[in-house]
């Protein structure tokens, strides 16, 4: 009787030791993860959570969470499965991430349990989610300035609401830290302000008996409060009232005779005052009423004066005749 039993026995335990191996269902996960991860560290924090559940479970191996896969070209992270049973899961960088290089990474993952036994046979994966990673910058870059020295020159008593513009850049990748906050002059008394834009403008009218030439050093902070890195530099010079005019020319020439021909002007120059020219017109006259007269000594000719200083023989239009009140 004995012998009898145990074969029943044996055949009520095979379909039910065949049964606990079945992995029917598919690991299950959110459709969707939004991930923030701090630039140079690695680790993602997900929302929500990473986690994949089994309606296999409690059975082992058929619903346990085995790993998580990461799909995509290139993607910098990884997933590590904490706790097989629990089906808990993070995602971190395999080396820390950099947000001046790429800002938002964007991948699929995948979960997977452990099959049927420990050899992993029949194992099901869940569907795919799709993974969006965001980088915060971390303000690691100091603003540095487009140009180490600035020169403007500005007319004496005047007040201008822009003498120059400075500028720093910043290499941060965040509006937070790649903006520039705020200018400052750092040299203490000076007739000058700066602006949040870098505009430099004058406080008092300047005068050239005054100080000439002002130097005075500016720095620029980004928004997360760093100062840059070198300081610029900034030169204003003063110039006297202008006039335009011309330049460099005498009203009185002193010719020795057998000197040949002789250039009225050579210096002369046109001072514009920095205004836009359109049209240039220049009439020159010379006063000839005093050839000819003078001394009651000097008896030569018109005719011979021209030869005597050089002048062209041809003929030249009569002097006016001498005033009045001349002897």
């Amino acid at each position: 009787m004995t012998l009898l039993l145990l074969p029943l026995l044996l055949a009520s335990l095979l379909p039910s030791s065949s049964c606990n191996k079945a992995n029917k269902h598919k690991p299950w996960i959110e459709a969707e993860y939004q991930g923030i991860v701090m630039e140079n560290d690695n680790t993602v924090l997900l929302n929500p959570p990473l986690f994949a559940l089994d309606k296999d479970a409690p059975l082992r191996y058929a619903g346990e969470i085995c790993g998580f896969r990461i799909h995509g070209s290139g993607v910098p992270f990884e997933a590590v499965i904490l706790d097989k049973a629990t089906g808990e899961g993070l995602i971190r960088a395999k080396e820390p991430v950099d947000c001046e290089a790429q800002k938002e990474h964007t991948f699929t993952i995948q979960a997977y349990d452990c099959g049927e036994g420990p050899d992993g046979a029949n194992t099901k994966k869940s569907h795919k989610a799709t993974v969006h990673v965001r980088v915060n910058d971390v303000n690691e870059f100091a603003p540095v300035f487009v140009e180490r020295l600035y020169r403007a020159a500005v007319t004496e008593g005047k007040l201008y609401d822009r003498i120059l513009r400075v500028e720093a850049i910043d290499g941060d990748c965040s509006p937070q830290y790649s903006q520039i906050c705020y200018y400052e002059i750092l040299t203490p008394n000076t007739p000058f302000l700066i602006d949040n834009d870098g505009n430099i403008e004058n406080t008092e009218k300047l005068q050239y008996s005054g100080e000439k030439l002002y130097k005075f050093t500016v720095t620029a902070y980004d928004c997360g409060k760093k100062r840059a890195a070198d300081d610029a530099q900034v030169e204003i010079q003063v110039k006297p009232t202008c006039k335009p005019s011309w330049q460099g020319w005498n009203k009185r020439i002193e010719y020795a005779p057998g000197a040949g021909s002789l250039a009225l002007f050579p210096g002369i120059r046109l001072e514009t005052c920095d205004e836009p020219l359109w049209n240039i017109q220049a009439t020159i006259e010379l006063q000839t009423s005093h050839v000819a007269k003078g001394c009651d000594r000097d008896n030569y000719s018109e005719r011979a004066l021209r030869k005597l200083c050089g002048g062209c023989a041809a003929p030249t239009p009569s002097p006016a005749p001498p005033h009045p009140a001349f002897t």
